[in-house]
């Protein structure tokens, strides 16, 4: 992480040869909500949507003089899970209480590079800010080694019961993904910057597979699969410092 914290205070020297009223940089933290699709979906199944991991980010702001519009570049970090959603008391483990769904966040982990453009709708109020924005990033998956997950829970009744251990296949992958949002927050004593961003990311190659073979109250069934490409709701709560007062 330290490496990218120093190219970005990189960035924002070279920025500051040029023409501009301020340079930004923030450090965020915050949920992953992402959606697993069903390729084969399982009897009374469904796809998720749900908090699946949490992310870091590094992000970076290059202001224009009395412009409200805004360059950005961010990173971000975080561990991709893939999860297969059964019907409500389908499965109940060892210990009694009855699981809706199980999932796999061990086999990838998830690195974004975002660059983009944001737009202040708030032009009279500098302390306070509203920016939609629009990026293009590179989402790179990169596997750990893990690729097993059915050893730690055991899918036996009462609806389902699986043939073969749960299995996943985490990949190796590298793809070109469109988001948009909009952060706010305020700025205190001209330079701490305190905000939430909320960006939506479309993901179209899986970086990850899970397969499950089983019956259904008895009944062979289609082997289920499962995939989850990135595709989601990113919400984060920052802490960002202004290098140039933004308020005279």
């Amino acid at each position: 992480m330290l490496k990218y914290l120093r190219l970005n205070i990189m960035i924002c020297v070279l920025f500051t040869a040029h023409d501009v009223f301020c340079q930004s940089i923030s450090a965020s933290f915050g949920p992953v909500f992402t959606k697993t699709n069903a390729v084969v979906a399982i009897v009374n199944g469904k796809e998720d949507f749900s908090n699946t991991a949490y992310m870091f980010s590094f992000s970076y702001e290059h202001f224009f003089k009395e412009k409200p519009y805004s360059i950005i570049a961010s990173y971000a970090k975080y561990d991709g899970c893939t999860f297969i959603l059964f019907e409500k008391g389908g499965f109940i483990p060892p210990d009694g209480v009855p699981v809706d769904a199980t999932g796999f966040c061990a086999g990838v982990d998830i690195n974004r590079f975002d660059l983009g453009v944001t737009y202040n709708i708030i032009k009279n109020n500098k302390k306070f800010y509203l920016k939609p924005f629009l990026t293009t990033g590179i989402q790179i998956s990169t596997k750990t080694g893990w690729e097993i997950y059915s050893d730690l829970v055991k899918i036996n009744g009462p609806n389902y019961f699986e043939l073969e251990p749960i299995s996943a296949d985490p990949r190796n992958t590298t793809q070109i993904v469109p988001s948009l949002g909009f952060r706010t927050g305020f700025v205190f004593w001209k330079r701490l910057d305190i905000g939430l961003s909320f960006q939506g990311v479309y993901a179209y190659k899986p970086y990850q597979k899970m397969y499950l073979k089983y019956q259904y109250k008895g009944m062979p069934q289609l082997m289920a699969e499962y995939e989850s490409t990135g595709t989601g709701l990113f919400v984060t709560l920052g802490v960002g410092y202004r290098f140039a007062k933004l308020i005279k």
